[in-house]
């Protein structure tokens, strides 16, 4: 059985990587392995490898013998046994050896490759949602269908094949949404050097970014639904990944532990059920999705104050002398210069200005007028008058707006009927106003952490979720919603 790392334990495979006087022709040689293992060439000769390093720096063939012998003390290689047996020493020295790459080393050296060619932007992948939508659908069909209370072994198969497809698509999904979301502030453009390029890339990511957490918004009440029913059968699942696990025989001759997979599997499944269950991981994702969106847009609005200052103003003038180029008159373009201009006459101020002139105003000399303050006498005060009196008539307003409280209240306690319970999950209403009454109280209520006021005395609106919940259909004269099926109780009574 191979050995198990504990978390001190060092790592003599990347010995390679870091302080070896020899590291470049060790990284050389295993570029090598890794571009044959890109090419589903698995087995290298020594012959090979010392042609691949010539290609880069001078190589003897001892030091290339030397090396390999130590790559394959760190566990980074492995030398395959002979398929002949040679005739002598000498043959023996001569012939080329071949090796095999760990997969440690091949991923060592995918990570290396990655930071060479430079990390790319992170993307969305756009069919990840709606396909863990549809792999959570087949395993919850099978579920329904009593696929986990079956005992033979195909059946405990299928549920390995139907959960490794929802979990897989679940990874994938959390995975890429979490990586670009952390990945965009390392991406926006500088805006104090490309102002053009920040507006465009503000346009692109707020837009796709918006729709993208509308859809999320939409898929995580649908996925709430979906794995509510799964929540109490999570040991079962457990139980039964568990068993077929153990049946899978490692390299080395061992089988997984029972109790261990069990674990394993049962915080897989309550992770995937609390990912999406009220205040979940899924509502943070949304949270910074819209907080980004609000502060990329905020962030360029007061760029655009700083960038467009000087440009506000520059437009103004040229606007000013388009409109005074096309006056139709003399008369006109003065008394737009009175407006433009604030030329108009004072009001505590008083002159006598000067005869107009023939020639234009601006090729007469200028003309110095006097003026003199205009002294006002005292006004007179006027008499204040008494404030009338509204207090009867905010009365009626306030015994009207209790008739129609009460007018309201009668009518909810009417669609409720007399046990106080209206189920969600196939209900029809008589008038269209009945049916925003009840999806204003069932938004309101799982806004408020499932309990809401209805705005009457002391009445409350609270809302539960059957066991077999699915979706339910509300259905009027002007049409149907599909919702989740819930049912509201109408509680006339007690603390909210």
């Amino acid at each position: 059985m191979a050995h198990r790392r504990a978390v001190t334990d060092e790592m003599p495979e990347a010995n390679y990587l870091i302080g070896h006087q020899d590291g470049p022709y060790y990284r050389l040689l295993v570029r090598c392995f890794y571009e044959r293992h890109r090419a589903h060439a698995n087995y290298v000769r020594s012959d090979e490898l010392l042609a691949f390093v010539r290609q880069y720096m001078p190589y003897e063939e001892a030091d290339c013998r030397r090396h390999l012998e130590m790559m394959e003390r760190w566990g980074l290689i492995t030398l395959l046994p002979e398929q002949s047996k040679p005739t002598n020493l000498m043959e023996l020295r001569q012939k080329p050896r071949v090796y095999q790459a760990e997969r440690i080393a091949l991923r060592l050296e995918a990570l290396r490759v990655e930071l060479e060619e430079g990390e790319k932007a992170a993307a969305l992948d756009p069919a990840a949602l709606d396909l863990l939508v549809e792999r959570v659908k087949e395993l919850l069909a099978w579920v329904e269908q009593g696929g986990l209370f079956r005992q033979e072994s195909e059946a405990a198969h299928q549920t390995y094949r139907l959960w490794s497809a929802a979990y897989d698509a679940f990874t994938n999904f959390s995975r890429r949404v979490e990586e670009y979301l952390s990945d965009l502030p390392r991406h926006r453009p500088r805006e104090v050097l490309d102002y053009t390029s920040f507006m465009n890339y503000r346009d692109l990511i707020t837009r796709y970014l918006s729709d993208y957490a509308r859809r999320l918004f939409d898929r995580r009440e649908q996925l709430r639904v979906l794995l509510h029913p799964l929540a109490p059968h999570a040991e079962l699942i457990a139980v039964t990944l568990a068993s077929v696990e153990v049946e899978q025989v490692r390299a080395d001759g061992s089988r997984p532990e029972f109790g261990r997979q069990k674990e394993r599997y049962l915080r897989a499944v309550r992770g995937l059920i609390d990912y999406f269950a009220e205040e979940g991981d899924v509502d943070v994702l949304l949270e910074r999705a819209q907080t980004w969106v609000a502060e990329i847009t905020r962030h360029a609005r007061r760029l655009s104050e700083q960038h467009l200052g000087g440009s506000v103003r520059e437009q103004t003038l040229l606007d000013m002398a388009c409109r005074f180029a096309d006056a139709p008159s003399l008369a006109h373009a003065e008394a737009l210069s009175q407006v433009v201009f604030a030329a108009t006459l004072p009001l505590n101020w008083r002159g006598e200005a000067p005869p107009p002139e023939e020639v234009p105003a601006w090729q007469s000399e200028p003309v110095t007028v006097t003026l003199h303050s205009v002294k006002r006498g005292s006004r007179q005060r006027q008499r204040p008058e008494a404030t009338a009196d509204r207090s009867s008539l905010a009365l009626q307003r306030m015994l009207s707006a209790a008739m129609e409280r009460e007018r309201d209240a009668r009518k909810l306690a009417e669609l409720f009927g007399p046990e106080g319970v209206v189920d969600l999950g196939n209900l029809a209403v008589q008038e269209p106003a009945q049916r925003q009454v009840l999806l204003h109280l069932l938004y309101k209520a799982l806004s408020q952490q499932g309990r809401a006021g209805v705005g009457y005395k002391n009445w409350s609106v609270s809302v539960s979720i059957p066991d077999d919940a699915g979706l339910g259909q509300l259905q009027g004269p002007d049409g149907w919603t599909v919702l989740p099926h819930v049912r509201l109780c109408l509680h006339k009574g007690g603390g909210r």
